[in-house]
């Protein structure tokens, strides 16, 4: 099976990578350095995309039409197209580079660690054609179709956005740590520790009861704990991920 992947970037240089241990895989990217990868064809100029049987498109929202506008009529009509762009509908990847067989697909960071997932949702595939599509990106990262494509924006508020908020949590312990006399390197090694152990430990359980772990009553945990609910931490993520969701919706219909 060829498959060719354009963008060789955060995500289509793992992307190749991975898939090159089991397929025969082309990258084309502007930057040939980037392009580069071991087990992988690099291909100048799109040569073999008519040879693609998957075309993974990995470049930034902004560029698939022009994109579009250079490749769309070199794709084999029998390709199904992947488009990991955020925002960028599944109508509108159709129309633009003329192919019928189109998935979208919103993964995150969690992919170059082994640790990512995915949601996607297709257009123009048969059956068998579905369970293709599921069984390739079960080589890269968890996956799961979503019934209707408008779950991708909620999907890209949680999924997509949010290692960014579990950095923006770890910066600002850091920083505090330090605050309170901690020195940076030490700082550094409690919050990665403390956020790896938590990362693993909530694994199948329930959030409230894992609190309650930590918790005693009258201790520094509870103390901590009521400032964040008087300040209304949660309604302050919920906003924040509602403000991400609403402009993925935006940039859906951009």
């Amino acid at each position: 099976m060829n498959i060719y992947i354009i963008g060789a970037g955060n995500m289509g240089k793992p992307i190749a990578k991975t898939l090159a241990a089991k397929y025969r895989v082309y990258v084309c990217d502007r930057n040939p350095d980037k392009a580069r990868i071991a087990g992988v064809i690099f291909d100048a100029g799109f040569k073999n995309l008519d040879k693609a049987d998957y075309v993974i498109v990995a470049v930034k929202p902004q560029d698939i039409p022009a994109l579009a506008n250079d490749i769309g009529k070199k794709i084999n009509s029998s390709a199904i197209l992947v488009s990991i762009a955020a925002g960028v509908k599944i109508n509108k990847l159709q129309k633009l580079f003329g192919i019928k067989k189109v998935v979208r697909v919103m993964p995150n960071l969690g992919l170059l660690v082994g640790q990512g997932i995915a949601a996607w949702r297709s257009m123009g595939l048969t059956k068998r054609e579905k369970q293709k599509v599921k069984k390739l990106l079960n080589q890269l990262t968890s996956n799961f179709e979503v019934k209707k494509e408008s779950d991708i924006d909620a999907v890209t508020a949680i999924s997509g956005s949010g290692p960014a908020y579990f950095f923006y949590l770890a910066q600002a312990l850091q920083k505090t740590a330090i605050n309170l006399g901690l020195s940076l390197n030490m700082a550094r090694k409690l919050v990665e520790k403390t956020f790896l152990a938590a990362a693993i430990l909530q694994r199948g359980k329930n959030y409230q009861e894992l609190i309650k772990q930590v918790t005693s009553k009258k201790g520094t945990t509870e103390a901590a704990l009521k400032v964040l609910n008087k300040n209304h931490m949660d309604q302050i993520i919920e906003q924040a991920v509602k403000v991400a969701q609403k402009r993925a919706k935006e940039l859906s219909h951009a």
